[in-house]
C-alpha cells in the first residue's frame, strides 16, 4: 500500500541527509584516522565542516519530527499499518539503525557543545557512523528482496488522503528545523577572558609563568582530539591570557608525555647521509619531528579554524594536489583584509623556541604554484622578515640519501650509539658560525653518527615575521609556553587582539600535521 505524504518525506529526506553526512563525516574523520583514507577516491573534498554540522542539525529536527509523528500521527494521519510479514531480522535491523541514530545524534550534539570527555564521544560518533554505513544495505537490501521493484512505489510515492493534515506537519517539521539550525549555528563560543593588568606590570616570557598575576587566574580549558602520539589523540589545553591596553600575554599549557627535540636528524650509514623520517617525504611525519603549538586568529568565527579547513588530496581543482590527502588551509573571502586574512602563530621547539618567538604565519587566499618548489602550501604562507632564518641542513632531500649542507667545528655534537642512539637528546640546532661547509674528504664519521638537520643563519627573526615573543619549558610531562604580542601591529597580516576575535589552538606531539583540534573556537573578551 502507499504510505501518506509525512512519512515519505521524512523517509525520503532521511535516506539523502544519512548518505550525505556519512561521507562528509567520513571526510573529516580521514584527517586523523589513517584508515579512512583507502576510501579516500570515494568520499567529497573542500569545505565540508559547515554542511556536515548543517545536515546534522537537519537530522535531529526530523528525528524529532519522526518521534512527534510515530506519538500522534494516528490521531490525524493515516498511519501505516504494521507490517505482519516483518521477520525478526527486520525488527533487529531496524532496532539496530535507530540506536546508531541516537548515539550519532547524541554524541555529535555533545562534541559541539564540548560536555564530556573528548575521545569518548569521538568514538563513540565514528563507531556509530561505521555500523550505520553497513545497516543501510542490510535494511535496504533486504526489503529489496523480498518486495522487489514495487518498493520503491510502496516508500517514495504517497497517497492522497490527509493532504492538509500532511502538509501543515511539513510546514511544521520545516520550521522547527529553521529554528532549530538557528539556535545551534548562533551558540556563542566558549569564552576566553583577557584580563586587565597595569602596563607597569612586568611578565618575563621565560616559560615558567611564576608572576602572581598567573597564579590568580583560573584557565580556560580546551578539550582537543585528533593528534597523532597523545594518549587516545587528545589532550587538555589550558589557556590564560592578560593584557595592558598595548601588549596581550598568554600563559598556555598542555600534557605531552615525550620531550621531543628530535627534528628529522641526519644518520650515517655505509652508504652515506640519511634523513630519518617515517611520512616526511609525504609532508606528515609522525616519528622524527618535534614538538609544536598553533594559534589560529580570526574575525571570522565559523567552522574549521574559520573555514580555512578544505579537505582531501585535491580540493583546488587547477593547484596540485598535497602530498598526504588531508586538504589545505586557504580562505575564500576576498571582501575585505579582516575576512580573507587568518592569523597563524606556530611555536616550535627545535626551530623557533631558542629564538624566543613563535613563527608569524597567515593563511589567504591560494597562492600561485611556484616552479620547482615540491611542496605547495595554498594559503598558508609565512609573514614577511627583514632578516633570519633557519635552514635545513641538507642540500637536495632525497629520501634515499641526502649531502649535509654544514658539519660542526666541535664534532662533540655529533653522537655515535648505533641503534640505542637517544634522539631526543641530540643538541637540536646548529648555529652557522659554529659550522663548516661539508666536503666529502672530510668527512670521516663513524657509521652511527647523527647530526642535527637544522641550522640556524641567525639568532633570530627580525621584522613582522617576529611580532610573536614566545618561550616554552617541558617539565613533568608537561609543555609551559608563556607568549606576548601587541594587540595591534600595524601589519596587513596580523589580525588586531581585540575584543570578540575568534582563536583556535593546537597541539603537535612531535609530529609535522598531524594537531589536535577542537569544534568551536574560543572568543576574546576584555575584563
Amino acid at each position: 500500500m502507499r504510505l501518506n505524504l509525512s512519512w515519505v518525506f521524512m523517509h525520503t529526506l532521511l535516506i539523502l541527509i544519512v548518505i550525505i553526512n556519512l561521507l562528509t563525516g567520513l571526510r573529516i574523520a580521514a584527517v586523523h584516522r589513517p584508515e579512512v583514507m583507502l576510501w579516500s577516491a570515494f568520499l567529497p573534498q573542500g569545505s565540508l565542516h559547515s554542511l556536515h554540522f548543517s545536515l546534522g542539525v537537519t537530522l535531529l529536527t526530523l528525528s524529532l519530527g519522526y518521534s512527534f509523528y510515530r506519538l500522534y500521527a494516528h490521531r490525524f494521519l493515516q498511519s501505516p499499518k504494521r507490517d505482519k510479514t516483518q521477520t525478526r531480522y527486520h525488527k533487529f535491523i531496524i532496532l539496530l539503525g535507530y540506536t546508531c541514530l541516537c548515539i550519532l545524534l547524541l554524541s555529535g550534539s555533545l562534541l559541539y557543545l564540548g560536555i564530556l570527555p573528548t575521545d569518548l564521544l569521538l568514538n563513540s560518533h565514528y563507531v556509530a557512523a561505521l555500523v550505520l554505513l553497513v545497516y543501510i544495505p542490510l535494511h535496504a537490501g533486504s526489503y529489496f528482496v523480498q518486495y522487489g521493484i514495487k518498493l520503491f512505489s510502496t516508500i517514495f510515492i504517497a497517497s492522497n488522503q490527509a493532504r492538509k493534515a500532511n502538509v501543515n506537519f511539513i510546514l511544521c517539521s520545516i520550521i522547527l528545523g529553521i529554528g532549530l539550525f538557528i539556535f545551534l549555528s548562533k551558540t556563542a563560543p566558549q569564552t576566553l577572558i583577557a584580563h586587565k593588568i597595569d602596563i607597569s606590570q612586568y611578565i618575563k616570557i621565560d616559560g615558567h609563568a611564576n608572576e602572581k598575576i598567573w597564579a590568580s587566574i583560573k584557565p580556560q580549558v580546551v578539550h582537543t582530539f585528533g593528534g597523532a602520539n597523545f594518549n587516545n589523540g587528545s589532550t587538555d589545553i589550558r589557556v590564560k591570557v592578560v593584557q595592558n591596553e598595548i601588549e596581550a600575554f598568554f600563559h598556555i599549557s598542555w600534557d605531552d608525555t615525550s620531550h621531543s627535540l628530535s627534528h628529522l636528524p641526519l644518520h650515517k650509514t655505509k652508504t652515506g647521509w640519511q634523513v630519518l623520517e617515517n611520512g616526511f617525504y609525504h609532508f606528515d611525519e609522525k616519528t622524527y619531528y618535534e614538538d609544536k603549538f598553533a594559534i589560529i586568529i580570526s574575525n571570522n568565527c565559523d567552522f574549521a579554524a574559520a573555514n580555512t579547513a578544505h579537505l582531501g588530496p585535491k580540493p583546488l581543482a587547477d593547484k596540485p594536489a598535497n602530498w598526504h590527502g588531508k586538504g589545505y588551509h586557504y580562505t575564500t573571502d576576498k571582501s575585505t583584509t579582516d575576512q580573507s586574512i587568518v592569523d597563524l602563530w606556530q611555536w616550535k621547539a627545535v626551530r623557533t623556541n631558542n629564538m624566543i618567538l613563535m613563527d608569524d604565519n597567515y593563511i589567504g587566499g591560494p597562492a600561485q604554484v611556484r616552479a620547482g618548489k615540491r611542496r605547495y602550501t595554498a594559503g598558508y604562507q609565512t609573514d614577511a622578515k627583514q632578516s633570519g632564518a633557519y635552514v635545513m641542513n641538507w642540500q637536495w632531500y632525497k629520501p634515499n640519501g641526502i649531502v649535509p649542507k654544514r658539519i660542526p667545528l666541535d664534532t662533540s655534537v655529533l653522537q655515535t650509539t648505533g641503534n640505542n642512539l637517544q634522539y631526543d637528546k641530540l643538541f637540536p640546532v646548529l648555529p652557522w658560525d659554529d659550522t663548516k661547509p661539508y666536503r666529502a674528504e672530510h668527512d670521516t664519521f663513524a657509521i652511527g653518527s647523527t647530526l642535527p638537520s637544522v641550522l640556524y643563519r641567525s639568532n633570530r627573526f627580525e621584522g613582522d615575521r617576529a611580532d610573536v615573543r614566545a618561550f616554552a619549558r617541558w617539565n613533568d610531562g608537561q609543555w609551559s609556553l608563556e607568549l606576548s604580542r601587541k594587540l595591534v601591529t600595524g601589519s596587513q597580516y596580523d589580525i588586531s587582539l581585540k575584543e570578540n576575535v575568534c582563536l583556535w589552538f593546537a597541539a603537535f606531539d612531535h609530529s609535522q600535521t598531524a594537531h589536535t583540534r577542537h569544534v568551536r573556537p574560543l572568543q576574546l573578551k576584555f575584563r
